[in-house]
């Protein structure tokens, strides 16, 4: 078994056939090893531009690639089948799943198929990582955060570049392997579900009345004493999340109440939080104890 792990940089463009903006791919960055994380190769390539003629200021400044370096590159259909051949049988990693959404969103408009070509089995190393690490599971972690955790030196990296990026994730992977932990993490990329799966967009749920809250979702216990809390007044929707004060009869705590449900191509995902009373509006959305179900 081996595994390659990929990383792209885009240009987000007008596509005035999309009457929208795209996400047009401007180079790949992958690196490939052995079942022992010995590096095999590495595959670097630009994409000439064939939608935005010309890369934003941002991604210039971000990424340091000018219109001049793309004029030379291969177009995306040229890069994809090189990189086809030369990943082969591997299991593709990308840090997050943002990589993969603009391959789809870019195979889907310049092939007309969002299947991706050379993907068979894929795994999400950021989740991967974050488990390993134990990170908080409300959060996203970033590249250089999991290198930072890790005591990784990032000086020697390209970072914003696919090549450095993809070079970099590899280091955390190293750090982290184990084929058994790994296991359930790698994903069977060649059916719907895996496509149903990555492309469902998670949706703040913001009405009550949605049949996929439950009664329970809303009932709180008390952080002191454990006895099942009573609502003093009515919900009411602050940033995407719903808040109410409560009081535990047996214990005489006041608090509040906060709630927010969030659907996942799994199902409904409930976020509570215990908040004060008399804590400050403005850091009270980030205070108390925290559970999800």
């Amino acid at each position: 078994m081996s595994f390659v792990i990929l990383d792209l940089e885009w240009n987000g463009t007008y596509n005035r056939r999309l009457k929208g903006f795209m996400n047009e791919i401007i180079e790949f960055g992958a690196v490939k090893v052995d079942r022992d994380l010995n590096v095999i190769d590495t595959f670097e390539a630009l994409v000439r531009p064939q939608v935005g003629k010309k890369i934003s200021g941002k991604i210039k400044t971000l990424t340091s690639i000018t219109n001049e370096d793309l004029k030379d590159g291969l177009q995306f259909m040229q890069v994809t089948s090189r990189f086809k051949k030369w990943a082969g049988d591997a299991v593709f990693m990308t840090w997050g799943t943002s990589d993969i959404l603009a391959l789809i969103e870019n195979c889907r408009y310049f092939c007309g198929n969002e299947r991706i070509p050379f993907l068979k089995r894929y795994v999400n190393l950021q989740a991967f990582c974050e488990k390993m690490l134990n990170y908080d599971p409300a959060k996203q972690m970033g590249l250089s955060t999991s290198a930072q955790l890790l005591e990784i030196d990032e000086e020697g990296f390209d970072h914003h570049r696919a090549l450095g990026d993809s070079l970099l994730s590899l280091r955390c992977f190293q750090k982290l392997y184990t084929p058994r932990q790994l296991e359930p993490f790698i994903q069977d990329a060649t059916t719907d579900e895996f496509y149903d799966r990555i492309l469902f967009k998670t949706l703040i749920v913001c009405d009550l009345n949605n049949p996929l809250i439950k009664r329970s979702d809303m009932h709180f216990r008390c952080d002191i004493c454990g006895s099942r809390a009573h609502r003093t007044s009515e919900w009411q929707l602050k940033n995407k999340s719903y808040r109410a004060e409560f009081i535990c009869w047996h214990c005489h705590r006041r608090f509040y109440g906060r709630v927010q449900f969030k659907l996942k191509y799994e199902g409904m995902v409930v976020k509570k939080a215990i908040l004060p009373v008399n804590a400050d509006k403005d850091k009270t959305e980030d205070e108390g104890p925290q559970e999800e179900s």
